[in-house]
C-alpha cells in the first residue's frame, strides 16, 4: 500500500485490483520495485527515462550519469543499496538509516547527506517538509524519500521537458535550490498574511489579532529552524579540507543563498514582534479607556448612592420624613452631590495637567 501510494505521488497509476492493464501517463512509472525512476543523463545533460528497472547500474561509460529515486517504504531497496560498491559505505549506511535529521557529509568522490524539502501531495497542500536522503558521486546520484516529496519532481519534470544538468553534482544543487524556492514562496506567503494584519492593526477601530498572529509567528520559527539547519550543515561541508573544488563551489552557492533567507526571515520575525507589541499596546489603550470612563461613572454615582442609602434608613427623625416635598429634595441633594464630585474630578485633572 505504501509503494502504490508513494509511486501515485511521483506522477504513476496503481495497477487495479483484478489486475486490468490501462495505458499509463507519459512517463509513468509501472512495476512493482523500490525504483521510482531511473533516468540517464548524457554528456550534454539530456535526461530519458530507464524502462528496464531490473538492478540499475551506476557506472556508465559514455560520459553521462545515472539518476536513481528510491521509495523507503519498499524494503527491497536496502538489498539493491547493500550490493552498490560504487558508494561509499558511509552513504550506504545514510540510505538504508531511518534518521532524518539534517547532515552533510562528503569526501574527494562523493557527497551524501540528508536535506529538507515540502511534502507533496496531489490532493491538497502540504506544508510539512519532509527528509530527502542524497548520495552524489561523479557518476550517479542517489535519491530516497518514505513521503513524496516536491522538489524531485519538480526537477525531474524540468529534466525531462529540456532542461540540462550536466553533473551529479548540478542535478543536487537544483534539488537544493528547488526547495529553497519552495520555501521562499512559503515567505512570500507568510509576508503577505502579516500585511493584512498590519493594515488591520494600523486601522481606527481596535482588533486582537494576536491569535492568528501567534500561529504566523508558529510558522516563522518553524522555517528559521529549518534555515538555520540548512545553513548550519551545509556551511560546515564547504568547509571541510575533503571535498573537491566543484564541490566546494556549489556547496558555498547554496550556502549563501541559505543566508540570505535567514537574513529576510530575521527581517520577518522582527515586524512580527513589533505587530505584536502594538497589538498589545493598541489592546492595553483601549482597555484603559474603558477603565477610566467606569472609573468616572463609578466616581460620578457614589455620592448619591450614598445619600439614596442615607435615606433609605428606616430610623425615626429621618430628613424630610414628613415633607410633602421631602423625595424632590433628596433627588436635589443627590444631583448636587453627583455635580460635586465631577467638579471635583475636573479641578483634579486640571492640576495633574499643570
Amino acid at each position: 500500500m505504501a509503494t502504490i501510494r508513494g509511486r501515485a505521488a511521483e506522477d504513476a497509476r496503481p495497477r487495479g485490483r483484478a489486475k486490468m492493464k490501462t495505458l499509463p501517463p507519459s512517463g509513468a512509472i509501472v512495476g512493482d520495485s523500490p525504483f521510482l525512476w531511473i533516468m540517464r543523463f548524457d554528456a550534454d545533460g539530456a535526461a530519458t527515462l530507464v524502462a528496464n528497472q531490473d538492478q540499475p547500474r551506476l557506472d556508465v561509460d559514455d560520459g553521462g550519469y545515472v539518476w536513481v529515486h528510491l521509495n523507503v517504504a519498499d524494503l527491497r531497496y536496502r538489498d539493491w543499496v547493500a550490493g552498490r560498491e560504487q558508494l561509499p559505505p558511509e552513504a550506504r549506511a545514510l540510505l538504508i538509516d531511518q534518521d532524518g535529521h539534517h547532515r552533510l557529509d562528503a569526501d574527494e568522490q562523493a557527497l551524501w547527506g540528508v536535506i529538507a524539502d515540502y511534502g507533496r501531495d496531489l490532493e491538497r497542500e502540504e506544508d510539512v517538509l519532509r527528509p530527502l536522503r542524497v548520495v552524489v558521486t561523479e557518476r550517479c546520484i542517489v535519491t530516497a524519500r518514505r513521503y513524496a516529496v516536491e522538489s524531485t519532481a519538480a526537477i525531474r519534470r524540468a529534466a525531462l521537458e529540456g532542461r540540462r544538468l550536466r553533473r551529479p553534482l548540478d542535478l543536487f544543487e537544483a534539488l537544493v535550490t528547488q526547495s529553497l524556492v519552495a520555501m521562499d514562496i512559503g515567505l512570500d506567503k507568510l509576508l503577505a498574511d502579516f500585511n493584512k494584519i498590519e493594515d488591520r492593526v494600523l486601522d481606527d477601530e481596535t482588533h486582537d489579532e494576536r491569535r492568528e498572529l501567534g500561529a504566523l509567528r508558529r510558522q516563522t520559527i518553524r522555517l528559521r529552524r529549518e534555515l538555520a539547519d540548512g545553513q548550519r550543515v551545509f556551511s560546515r561541508a564547504a568547509n571541510s579540507p575533503k571535498i573537491s573544488p566543484g564541490t566546494y563551489a556549489a556547496l558555498r552557492r547554496l550556502t549563501q543563498r541559505f543566508d540570505a533567507m535567514q537574513q529576510e526571515l530575521q527581517a520577518v520575525e522582527e515586524r512580527a514582534r513589533l505587530l505584536q507589541d502594538e497589538i498589545v499596546s493598541n489592546l492595553t489603550a483601549e482597555t484603559n479607556r474603558q477603565l477610566y470612563v467606569l472609573t468616572i461613572l463609578g466616581t460620578l454615582l457614589m455620592p448619591p448612592t450614598l445619600v439614596s442609602g442615607i435615606f433609605g434608613m428606616n430610623t425615626k427623625n429621618l430628613f424630610f420624613a414628613d415633607n410633602e416635598r421631602g423625595t424632590l429634595y433628596a433627588a436635589a441633594i443627590c444631583a448636587l452631590s453627583a455635580a460635586a464630585a465631577f467638579l471635583a474630578l475636573m479641578w483634579i485633572r486640571r492640576d495633574a495637567r499643570k
